[in-house]
């Protein structure tokens, strides 16, 4: 429209006899620095428009000439090649208000966790941008900016939907640490921004791939970097040529030497030669661990790395995570609480932003620290409410700190729980009073186990009551809070 604009204004408003020499100018000014004056220029040479076409009283016996099609041609060569390098410049991750944005770092920003004593974050400093929650997940003695994964006061919003609130936590070598969260918690959020995906809000933290921010050098960090997704990206190719295809694409200098240890390591040499089509979908989820390990990164991304597999693939899969997991820092998200207990050195809960952080039985301690004592009596599910009332008289009566988690018998079966600070880190004793009283209690089972990270994880997010902090209108299928849920989830455990 400028160049439209400006010819129309010339052809009006100038002597006749210096219309064509200032509309040449006019070209060769305003398309230096717009490509679609050029493709105007370009129309209107084609339709003769404005005697653009002519030189003095004849058309242009040279076509490609600067003042014909070659200037337009010329000033689009060029300016796709200036383009094209920026795109490339500012997708590998140029920022050039990076570090002015960053420039003020907030103090402690250094202090990180590494196998630091457990940190209950509601006694954390609360942000100024969110008063209701706490700083973020957090705990202290971290102090090497050069390895691992860092991510510091993390913060992403979608207009007025506030997807990550301020969080921070690191990732040693060797270590592997889950994040965990409900649904709409932000984690793939998270995974995105940490991967370089998305950019956090402006002044909203950074990401540290061994020392290299994501947001100034995005090229850098994700060379450091092996992403797990939840889908499995296959194509027609068998198992040796999407590693080796892989290993291409992130630069990896010795390609074969990386395919060939990658396929042991993850366990697929019968599987080499194998359609990825075809394989199972345990050893799909392999493959896509596989390409993660291309090029031996440093920190390692899973998200929800067995979902969709079975139980018995699940296994498979933790035992290939445990081997390969020594010297790299490696973040999983996951929904299996299971699967956090069995690989995580330490996790966090977050719904937004931080709820708690610590090691799994660091979080076992703090959150639920109890014996669970599931009791079957004889004659289960056929013994009348009287004989169950008369054997949960006794347990309140002699066994000391015993709670009941529901009042219902459930058909002869028994559920209740004794803090851990009244007997004592043994159960010795508990098993000693159920196994001299079993005839009597007419006992035909019994059974003595630790809180699972699944009850710890309801207890956390229903003592936040996550609900409230949530975005209603963003989630309107939330009826019905954490803390009710939680409840509901235990009652029918």
């Amino acid at each position: 429209m400028l160049m439209l604009r400006r010819y129309i204004t010339i052809k009006t408003y100038r002597p006749p006899y210096e219309i064509d020499h200032d509309i040449l100018i006019a070209h060769f000014t305003i398309a230096l620095v717009t490509p679609s004056g050029n493709l105007l220029r370009a129309l209107l040479l084609t339709l003769n428009e404005f005697n653009s076409l002519c030189v003095g009283e004849v058309v242009q016996p040279n076509p490609g000439a600067i003042t014909a099609f070659g200037g337009p041609i010329a000033y689009l060569i060029i300016q796709g090649l200036i383009l094209l390098a920026l795109l490339i410049w500012c997708d590998g991750g140029f920022d050039p208000l990076f570090h002015l944005r960053n420039r003020r770092r907030r103090k402690g920003d250094d202090e990180f966790y590494s196998g630091s004593p457990a940190t209950d974050l509601t006694s954390l400093p609360r942000s100024p941008r969110s008063p209701k929650s706490p700083r973020s997940l957090r705990s202290p003695t971290f102090k090497s900016h050069m390895s691992g994964l860092r991510v510091e006061h993390l913060t992403k919003s979608f207009g007025d939907i506030l997807a990550v609130d301020d969080i921070t936590f690191s990732v040693a070598p060797s270590m592997v640490f889950a994040l965990l969260g409900p649904n709409g918690a932000g984690k793939s959020t998270t995974i995105s921004l940490i991967r370089g995906d998305l950019r956090p809000d402006r002044g909203g933290g950074d990401v540290f791939v061994e020392g290299i921010s994501v947001n100034a050098n995005r090229t850098a960090a994700r060379k450091r970097l092996g992403v797990c997704p939840q889908f499995d990206a296959m194509d027609t190719m068998t198992v040796v040529e999407h590693l080796r295809f892989y290993g291409r694409v992130r630069g990896v200098p010795d390609v074969q030497r990386n395919v060939e240890a990658v396929i042991e390591a993850v366990g697929l040499v019968p599987y080499r030669n194998r359609m990825a089509q075809n394989l199972s979908g345990g050893n799909k989820r392999k493959l896509s661990l596989g390409i993660a390990l291309m090029g031996n990164p440093a920190v390692l991304l899973l998200d929800e790395p067995s979902s969709g597999m079975d139980a018995a693939s699940k296994r498979v899969m933790w035992r290939t995570l445990e081997a390969v997991t020594r010297g790299r820092a490696m973040l999983i998200t996951t929904h299996s609480m299971e699967e956090a207990d069995r690989l995580a050195h330490r996790a966090g809960i977050m719904a937004t932003r931080g709820l708690a952080l610590d090691t799994v039985a660091g979080l076992r301690r703090r959150f639920g620290d109890d014996w669970h004592v599931d009791v079957v009596l004889r004659g289960a599910p056929h013994v009348p409410n009287k004989v169950a009332e008369r054997v949960r008289a006794w347990i309140e009566e002699n066994i000391a700190g015993s709670v009941f988690e529901d009042t219902r018998m459930w058909h002869g079966q028994l559920r209740f729980k004794v803090h851990r600070h009244v007997i004592g880190s043994s159960a010795a004793s508990l098993f000693r009073q159920l196994e001299e009283n079993k005839e009597m209690l007419r006992l035909e089972y019994y059974s003595v186990s630790q809180t699972t990270l699944d009850q710890v994880f309801l207890t956390i997010v229903g003592r936040h009551n996550i609900e409230e902090d949530m975005n209603r209108a963003a989630f309107p299928q939330r009826r019905r809070s954490c803390k009710e849920l939680g409840r509901s989830a235990l009652g029918n455990a």
